[in-house]
């Protein structure tokens, strides 16, 4: 599970020396617009180039969506490969190794990833228009990320829950405390749960058993076990079922969900508190095909126009600073604003290859 790709993720990349491959220059690439000769000049060398090569962790359907308004405005074809976070980077890390430089941007939401590719030089520092528009000390705080990397929209961590399965009782317990309720007998045999080879499960994890530790901790991890959960390798058919009521409960991530709201599932969530944020994050390679087409995707993903579109098409959080939440999940009379948990990056226990150990526990506590 989690630790088999993470592992080999780690593996992967502890093996693959040196910077990026040997394609386009970097020397002289621009750092921002301005250095580009001004957003004219950088969109008439884009159009040039002629297309652009998109790597995205992100959902297909609203990856596609929004790549075609970037498409449509700018006239420029996006060719989009699409999979897994931990996957994705796997491919993107080989090509790189072997001096073969296919990406012009890469999507994925592993902070551990994303910092083994700005130490390797395989990501490059950019300044967009927007930068300032950002809070890189409270969103990626001490990551040494910001401005290598721009977080596109949030998923949250939610104990989620069917309505029609659970009882009046149950669900009171779970809106005062969701995560506690996870290892209350009462749920035995309908509990489902992710592999936490995903980003957001590992981290609605590491936010509830080691920031939280004194609350609930691996004591807690241990109930839920005991309930003998369901363990899917993706929260996806985890969502399907439980709108279903195949099962009754679920600790998984908000964004699979206000869609099934919206058209009228019983379904409810609740955010601990505080809870983690997967941030789906943006990064420049060193070496693209399409360095000035790259650039100028970066300017439009990191612009209020590219980002809030993402997060509406993504049903996320937005995360640039006056981002307005006019979602429709937003207005449900049981949906309170999450306290936001943001230290995935520099929790201690996950450094190195701590957190390849922290999942590899996880995963046997679970699996018994």
């Amino acid at each position: 599970m989690l630790v088999g790709s993470v592992a080999a993720g780690s593996l992967l990349l502890a093996g693959c020396g040196g910077a990026a491959g040997g394609g386009t220059s970097v020397a002289n690439l621009p750092k921002s617009a301005a250095e580009a000769g001004g957003l004219d000049v950088l969109v008439k060398k884009a159009k040039e180039e002629g297309e652009l090569s998109l790597y995205a962790a992100t959902t297909e359907k609203a990856t596609t969506a929004w790549i075609k308004q970037f498409e449509q405005k700018y006239g420029i074809p996006v060719k989009l490969y699409r999979d897994g976070s931990t996957t994705l980077f796997q491919k993107w890390a080989q090509e790189v190794s072997g001096g073969v430089d296919n990406a012009d941007i890469v999507i994925q939401n592993v902070y551990q990833l994303w910092q083994d590719a700005k130490t390797k030089g395989w990501i490059t520092d950019y300044k967009t228009a927007n930068y300032d528009g950002y809070d890189f000390e409270k969103i990626l705080p001490g990551s040494g990320l910001a401005g290598a990397v721009y977080p596109l929209h949030q998923s949250i961590g939610a104990v989620a829950w069917n309505t029609k399965v659970t009882t009046p009782a149950q669900q009171e317990l779970l809106r005062k405390d969701p995560v506690a309720m996870l290892a209350d007998p009462s749920f035995k045999g309908q509990i489902a749960l992710g592999d936490t080879g995903g980003a957001t499960t590992a981290g609605n994890y590491a936010g509830v058993i080691l920031h939280q530790a004194d609350k609930y901790g691996w004591k807690w991890l241990e109930g839920v076990a005991a309930n003998d959960p369901a363990l899917f390798e993706s929260q996806i058919p985890i969502a399907e079922q439980l709108v279903k009521g195949e099962y009754a409960l679920t600790f998984g991530t908000d964004t699979l969900y206000n869609d099934y709201i919206a058209k009228g599932a019983p379904i409810e969530y609740k955010y601990p508190d505080p809870t983690n944020a997967a941030l789906w994050m943006i990064g420049l390679p060193a070496r693209t095909p399409h360095p000035n087409a790259a650039r100028l995707f970066m300017e439009w993903a990191t612009s209020a126009e590219g980002h809030d579109l993402m997060a509406t098409l993504g049903s996320g959080i937005g995360t640039r600073t006056g981002w307005a939440d006019k979602r429709e999940i937003a207005k449900q009379p049981w949906y309170a604003e999450p306290v936001i948990w943001y230290g995935m990056a520099t929790e201690p226990e996950l450094q190195g290859k701590g957190f390849a150990d922290f999942v590899t526990k996880v995963n046997a506590i679970l699996n018994k």
